[in-house]
């Protein structure tokens, strides 16, 4: 569907672009807008779509490339400073910056993106909300007994136990039950309906950096934009967070953590820059697997994806 690729619904009209979408949506979701995002110098008008009440944007399909091998031009003298600096304390001198960023970087390729329908916000793979009309009354005796506890504590808005999670959010009480699956395929089958799927690391490097060729979707130093709350110029919402990751398929069928490591990398190197390093674009975690997927879950999102 040629007219599904970047290039070519960039040259369409809105109304065309609502046409062509509409036509292609699969059951069970609704066109509801055309809305235009901007973020770093980019911006693209999309569709926005609702599954079940839960938005997604469609991202036209592009053929890119993915990976660091270098700056894209010179480091801001601020930025080269921080790096510096902080490689530095851990014995890198100044000219083997960029050869030591190149080896924690995925390498330089090409990739095709496939068109896709995309969930705007990412869910947790550990924790899933529910509600205590879908508990079972005597399965779930002590939860409903800490429950009643909580209601009536003012003290603390989240109380962790081994299998499940009281928050509050105002007067309303959230209950998320923790997730049991063995390993990511275990998880998979149980969570994803047959319709969708997870990004790949090529998509999501795709869609996080959206097109750029900088080490950070906001370019290549540490600035007060690095905070990703605000949507990106695909509509996408990222976690932006070193404790987090986002969970994606590798291409011989398992999984890798993306957008953070936990902060393991930061026992590494102190400072700031260390502690956002995992939150580059094209940062890949290859400690990964060192820890078992159940060490894992607590800090894994994911988004649900259809690819067109």
């Amino acid at each position: 569907m040629v007219t599904l690729n970047h290039t070519a619904w960039s040259r369409l009209s809105g109304p065309e672009k609502q046409q062509m979408l509409q036509e292609r949506l699969p059951k069970g979701f609704s066109f509801c807008r055309l809305e235009r995002f901007e973020r770093y110098g980019q911006s693209l008008e999309t569709g926005v779509c609702a599954y079940e009440g839960v938005e997604f944007v469609f991202v036209p399909g592009n053929e890119v490339t993915l990976g660091w091998d270098g700056w894209s031009g010179e480091p801001d003298s601020t930025a080269s400073r921080v790096m510096e600096e902080s490689f530095a304390l851990i014995g890198v001198a100044s000219e083997k910056v960029e050869e030591r960023l190149r080896g924690i970087m995925t390498p330089v390729r090409n990739a095709v993106i496939q068109p896709m329908l995309v969930e705007r916000n990412t869910q947790s793979v550990g924790w899933t909300e529910v509600t205590a009309r879908e508990l079972d009354a005597e399965k779930h005796a002590e939860l409903f007994e800490r429950l009643d506890t909580f209601k009536n504590n003012s003290n603390g808005n989240r109380e962790y136990y081994p299998s499940y999670r009281l928050d509050r959010d105002g007067e309303q009480i959230r209950i998320y039950l923790f997730n049991e699956s063995e390993d990511f395929e275990d998880w998979a089958d149980y969570t994803l309906k047959r319709e969708f799927d997870i990004l790949t690391e090529d998509e999501w490097e795709y869609l996080y950096g959206a097109g750029c060729r900088t080490l950070f979707p906001w370019g290549d130093g540490m600035n007060d934009s690095m905070y990703l709350e605000l949507p990106n110029a695909f509509g996408l919402y990222f976690l932006g967070d070193p404790y987090q990751k986002e969970l994606t398929r590798t291409g011989d069928g398992g999984s890798i953590g993306k957008g953070g490591d936990g902060m393991v990398i930061h026992s590494g190197g102190p400072g700031e820059f260390f502690s956002y390093l995992t939150t580059a674009v094209y940062y890949h975690d290859h400690h990964e697997d060192e820890q078992e997927w159940m060490d894992w879950l607590d800090q894994l999102h994911y988004r649900r994806i259809v690819r067109l």
